[in-house]
């Protein structure tokens, strides 16, 4: 359930396409995120509205707020405006918190007609420290479990803090091999390293994984955890991890110039970048390096002599692998791949953990290089445990729906870009849209749109391929540290090639699907958290800078307005049309854009405009904006 600040709510229901409108009176008790049973019918305008019966599960149950205190009595009040919700707080749940102050409160009692809701105050906060804020917010507004039971940070201390020995002995001896992890700047816990040679048939290239299955094993307080946790969750300055950092930072993960223990996915490629055979085997290594990105590309792309200096005996090894990545990546290129490119907005954060600048930055070559390599090792494994008929659970992505594909096309003539889409589409097809733009200033959006019109990857055990990559078999297997579908292919490899390093484990039909449906809903929340903080830290950025001009682009059309995209922020602002004083403003035919009766400036989906930011709510995510005087 969506609510609005002024009251009213919209209800999404699974199999119908449009919403269900809540009014006012059958909000009262209800709030934003909830789930609702309820009874529709239609109104004198033909839509939908609901009468709620039930609730069926409350959304919130901790929230950012302020408190006030008159007298004996202290109040709690939702910062959401969309929640609308006011606790009362006794003196003894106050934990020391003052008028005025900035908490995390947890309901207590539920309101109802006769009671007001109670709540208990959790955690004061500093307003001047808005990173706090934002992921305190988080964690609350999305109830992200962000502390171990003393039982779990025992199962994982107990296994010390370097590679038993004995255990050692028992597996494969990566150790002489020179593999390296790469990974950005700010990474902590290292999943994969690698390693490539020449071969007879073309290039041998190791995957080597982080063996976490060897620790975290099934039916221990661990797995509980990480099963209620599904994958970290990863913030700006601070991760939740889906492991305790005794293991997560240390044990597991990859580190330089220590004894590791991992699972290999030891491949043969050919020159063309075809996987030409595959073989699965726990293993002890040594990363010879920690490299970032940055360095990588330095040396191994543009070509930097300090940097290729840096590497030593490295770079010859390092020098092969990337011979192997342009294999990959031109197989990726013949099997019609979608490979969009957009740049990810990183926020830079000071000392005071203030947002100082947001930094639009582009993959470069070393990403696309480790992508490949995971995405081929994440095939193989895949391959061999559907070809064994061994059940796993699949990273899977569905065709796009006929319905959106039209919507896609109707936006795409409203913008003049033409594109005949098959009945039978593939991702060549949505490939081609975006390429024949080139490199224009366009074309992130076009690639954007063609992104929505897709559905989300899930998890599942029924393997239907992989729609984007272009793939008929892909399984997760290369980020058990943070993911906790990696950690149970790895489970179901081991129990497929006899391991006896210890955690194979097998799953029945029914375990797997329950396993893929709530993995796949704790994948979704974590993301709908990140995207929160993110927005919640850029509109703090730009609540220092309203009236200041940006370059924006008009993302959607509304009945309202239309959302349009602060491009240096990477955030969604909204110009209402009352705020469009130029001229009156008439909605053109099919929705895709306003004009002026007057000047016949049109406003359209996919135009590039000037706007002045007006007002800034960073906890609900709202700009807005008002249209710059026209060049």
């Amino acid at each position: 359930m969506s609510a609005h600040r002024t009251g009213y709510g919209f209800l999404r229901v699974e199999g119908m396409k449009d919403s269900v409108f809540l009014p006012p009176p059958q909000m009262r008790g209800v709030m934003h995120g909830d789930r609702l049973r309820v009874r529709l019918s239609r109104d004198a305008e033909d839509r939908w509205v609901g009468t709620a019966q039930e609730i069926l599960e409350h959304a919130v149950h901790s929230f950012l707020g302020t408190v006030e205190i008159r007298g004996h009595s202290a109040w709690v009040t939702a910062a959401d405006r969309r929640l609308q919700l006011r606790c009362a707080v006794s003196q003894g749940a106050l934990a020391g918190a003052r008028e005025g102050d900035w908490v995390i409160a947890r309901i207590t009692r539920r309101g109802t007609d006769d009671h007001a809701a109670h709540a208990q105050i959790e955690t004061r906060l500093d307003p001047d420290r808005p990173v706090e804020l934002a992921v305190q917010s988080a964690i609350a507004r999305f109830g992200l479990p962000h502390e171990f039971p003393a039982a779990a940070l025992r199962e994982a201390q107990a296994w010390g803090d370097r590679v038993d020995p004995r255990e050692a002995e028992r597996r494969e001896d990566l150790r002489g091999l020179p593999l390296v992890t790469i990974d950005g700047e700010d990474a902590r816990d290292f999943d994969d390293a690698v390693y490539a040679e020449m071969h007879p048939a073309g290039f041998r290239l190791i995957v080597a994984i982080a063996d976490v299955s060897h620790y975290v094993r099934p039916d221990t307080t661990l797995d509980t955890e990480a099963q209620i946790r599904g994958t970290s969750v990863y913030f700006p300055t601070r991760v939740l991890p889906m492991l305790p950092t005794a293991l997560s930072d240390h044990l597991c993960s990859l580190a330089p110039k220590v004894d590791r223990l991992c699972f290999a996915a030891d491949m043969v490629v050919s020159r063309t970048g075809a996987l030409k055979s595959a073989r699965f085997y726990p293993a002890v290594m040594r990363s010879a390096a920690r490299l970032t990105y940055t360095q990588a590309s330095e040396a191994l792309f543009v070509g930097q002599p300090a940097a290729r200096e840096a590497l030593g005996r490295l770079l010859e090894p390092l020098q092969v692998l990337v011979e192997v990545y342009r294999a990959l990546h031109k197989a990726r290129a013949r099997r019609g791949a979608l490979d969009f490119d957009a740049p990810e907005a990183r926020l830079v954060i000071d000392p005071a953990e203030r947002v100082r600048a947001v930094e639009l930055r582009m993959r470069n070559d070393a990403h696309r290089l480790i992508e490949e390599c995971m995405v081929l090792a994440n095939v193989a494994v895949a391959q061999a445990l559907a070809q064994a008929r061994t059940p796993t659970l699949y990273r899977v992505h569905g065709e796009p729906e006929a319905e959106k594909l039209e919507r896609l096309v109707a936006t795409l003539a409203a913008l003049q870009i033409e594109a005949h889409l098959p009945e039978r589409i593939t991702t060549r097809d949505l490939q081609a849209i975006a390429r024949r733009l080139g490199h224009g200033p366009e074309r992130p959006f076009i690639e954007s749109l063609i992104v929505r019109a897709m559905p989300q990857a899930v998890y599942q055990p029924v393997n239907i391929g992989h729609f984007g990559l272009a793939l008929t078999h892909y399984a997760h297997f290369t980020s058990p540290i943070r993911r906790y579908p990696d950690l149970l292919v790895h489970r179901t490899l081991k129990a497929l090639i006899g391991a006896d390093s210890g955690g194979a484990a097998s799953y029945s039909a029914g375990e797997l699907a329950a396993l893929g449906e709530s993995t796949s809903r704790l994948e979704k929340r974590a993301d709908e958290a990140d995207r929160y903080v993110a927005t919640f830290l850029k509109c703090t950025y730009l609540r220092e800078r309203i009236g200041q001009t940006f370059q924006g682009l008009i993302a959607t059309v509304v009945e309202f307005g239309c959302f349009v995209q602060i491009l240096d922020v990477a955030v969604d602002g909204l110009l209402h049309i009352d705020r469009l004083r130029d001229d009156e403003y008439i909605m053109e035919d099919g929705g895709h854009g306003w004009r002026g009766r007057r000047t016949g400036r049109r406003l359209r989906t996919g135009a590039h405009i000037r706007v002045i930011v007006t007002a800034v709510n960073p906890i609900e995510g709202l700009v807005d904006l008002e249209l710059a005087e026209a060049p």
